[in-house]
């Protein structure tokens, strides 16, 4: 039954569109039951976490290497936007840093005022869409 298959997603042609594609999947991925836990204010296992943070920062690591003024040469438009991206993942990687910190106790972080929280980087990434948009990706 080919009614019912699902959609299939391919890689994104844009590189800007394709380090996004790479972020949603950490988030989606590595990353959904820590936030999902720290937006409940649960209480959670920092050595399983840190074995997923580590994975996921050198993914990070990754696409902020691809994103890189040396290894990718776009237009001043997608350039804002890379700059934008590039600032998104380094709130997210200090957000979890801080989180490190104190034990991912949600009462200590939410008292840290210092580095962003997961409500702004959210934000950012709306933002992004829209200027995605802009410069006419196939990926937002």
């Amino acid at each position: 039954m080919a009614l019912f298959r699902r959609k299939k997603v391919g890689r994104p042609k844009n590189p800007l569109g394709y380090a996004l594609y790479q972020y949603d999947n950490i988030i989606r991925k590595d990353l959904k039951k820590i936030i999902a836990g720290m937006l409940a204010k649960k209480k959670l296992n920092t050595w399983k976490i840190n074995i997923i943070l580590e994975d996921a920062f050198s993914k990070f690591d990754t696409i902020l290497d691809d994103l890189s003024k040396e290894n990718l040469k776009i237009d001043y438009r997608s350039s804002k936007v890379r700059y934008i991206i590039i600032d998104m993942i380094n709130k997210l990687k200090s957000f979890f840093n801080k989180a490190k910190t104190h034990d991912f106790n949600p009462l200590k972080i939410e008292k840290d005022e210092k580095s962003p929280g997961l409500e702004e980087i959210m934000e950012i990434r709306e933002v992004i869409k829209v200027k995605m948009k802009d410069i006419e990706s196939d990926y937002l």
